[in-house]
């Protein structure tokens, strides 16, 4: 019967069941009594010198601990690092995909192996159950080799949505898109699709837009307000009146996928109303098409809405 030390007890419990032969050792458990553990099916051998619990699930948490506690410089990424975050649109993975450097000696099975040679510390999250996760971009970028282009784009703004800002995974996409590299194509094939000015460089026709209400007359008007939803979303409108409780939205109809984003938007809309927010929105092509009439009509809404009958 295994013993253990109760801080090592708990180590093990953060470590989804998994743990070094060091480890044991250092604990005081001899090389004898750990390969008579394994012989009776106590412990489960899962890498070169690391076993897990034999109790313990034999989940893709556990594989990923065991494969970073197996190499001190494997990251988990791809699609099983998405699944760790929790992101949504990439299929469940069954083995960790664990990112290695081109110089080190790679682990020999139970994982899918991705070598890079861009591996910055700040590409690396530590989680305090022994596993080392490639951050939100990082993982973002690499599934962009594992699914398709819709798919993909649902990932984007799900990942915009929920963990990055677009000029974020704009630079990660510069930083990463060297010839050849497996899913850069797909990554800025996607990201291009989005118009001009949501990337890096471009000045922003939101701020355009609440400039202009600002000088109509709108007041206060606050950007990226933070609006918390019934269902517990958070949500930063491109314009907000708290006190009338009153926002307003750019829509970007030219990003192909604007069907998603209209369902998406769709849904916010209604959870605002639960709350007494009215969102009006407009879209770039109105803008383009006539900017000055399409800020009028938000004025005046804005004025309706904050009580002002008097539209000036």
């Amino acid at each position: 019967m295994l013993q253990l030390s109760r801080p090592l007890a708990e180590e093990i419990a953060r470590h989804h069941g998994v743990v070094t032969v060091a480890r044991l050792a250092a604990d005081g458990i001899t090389n004898n009594s750990i390969r008579s553990l394994i012989t009776a099916g106590s412990l489960v051998r899962v890498h070169k010198g690391v076993v897990r619990l034999a109790t313990a699930p034999d989940s893709l948490e556990s594989r990923c601990t065991a494969a970073c506690l197996a190499d001190p410089s494997a990251v988990i990424s791809g699609p099983s690092g998405a699944y760790l975050w929790n992101f949504r649109h990439v299929f469940r993975a069954s083995l960790p995909d664990v990112l290695v450097e081109h110089d080190r000696t790679p682990l020999s099975r139970g994982v899918r192996l991705r070598r890079t040679n861009i591996l910055p510390p700040t590409h690396i999250v530590q989680r305090n159950d022994g596993i080392r996760l490639a951050s939100p971009p990082r993982t973002w970028f690499d599934c962009g080799r594992d699914v398709d282009d819709e798919r993909f784009e649902r990932l984007t703004e799900w990942v915009i949505d929920h963990h990055s800002t677009v000029p974020t995974l704009w630079a990660m996409a510069q930083a990463m898109s060297t010839r050849g590299r497996p899913g850069a194509a797909r990554v800025n094939r996607v990201l291009s699709q989005r118009s001009t000015w949501q990337r890096p460089a471009g000045s922003g026709i939101e701020l355009d837009v609440i400039n202009a209400l600002r000088r109509r007359g709108v007041d206060p008007l606050v950007q990226q307000y933070a609006l918390r939803l019934p269902n517990g979303m958070v949500i930063h409108p491109d314009g907000a009146d708290p006190v009338a409780q009153w926002a307003v939205e750019v829509d970007h109809v030219t990003w192909h996928g604007g069907r998603f984003d209209a369902q998406r938007d769709k849904g916010r809309d209604r959870n605002a109303r639960r709350i007494g927010w009215q969102v009006d929105r407009v879209t770039d092509l109105e803008l383009k098409e006539n900017f000055a009439v399409a800020i009028e009509e938000l004025y005046e809404l804005w004025l309706l809405r904050s009580g002002n009958r008097r539209i000036a």
